[in-house]
């Protein structure tokens, strides 16, 4: 029992303060940059970016992945300790968003890497962004497993 609260202590410290490394391939991007603005200021959520995977809680792709940028992609998400989690922001980095018909867009991300939070639109707004966060952060408060644990073709695929 008393293994159990520990572990539950750190599932809790963890939650308070996400280290967050951002996969960038597009213009969601934007969007996060005003939720770390002056008028949202999610550093007071307890949010911090890091520049590097490997000390990283959570992945953020925001922006369309193509083909030819997955195998970076998969390599930062391999970086990360665990738990890891995946937090898919807009609609590009969904489904293709509305370049979902060409030939070099993966088609359904989530098949391959799990998201453990989407944030719809495209570009979501900051307000979304920061709940989506929320979001996560109770999935780890309360120790779930990450999605991407779980399943998803990333296990599978060598480049």
């Amino acid at each position: 029992i008393e293994m159990l609260k520990v572990l539950d202590f750190f599932n809790y410290a963890r939650s308070k303060s996400p280290w967050i490394v951002h996969f960038c391939s597009g213009c969601c991007s934007l969007e996060m940059l005003a939720a770390m603005g002056p008028r949202y200021d999610w550093e007071r959520y307890g949010y911090l970016m890091t520049p590097t995977p490997r000390q990283a809680d959570v992945i953020f792709i925001s922006g369309l992945v193509s083909k030819k940028i997955l195998p970076a992609l998969l390599r930062t998400y391999e970086q990360m300790p665990e738990p890891r989690y995946v937090m898919a922001i807009g609609a590009c980095a969904y489904d293709g968003g509305p370049y979902n018909d060409s030939a070099s867009v993966i088609k359904n991300m989530t098949e391959i890497l799990p998201a453990d939070v989407f944030v719809a639109g495209c570009p979501p707004r900051p307000e979304a962004i920061i709940a989506g966060l929320e979001e996560l952060k109770e999935k780890i408060k309360r120790g779930e497993p990450s999605a991407s644990s779980q399943g998803g073709l990333w296990k599978q695929m060598k480049f």
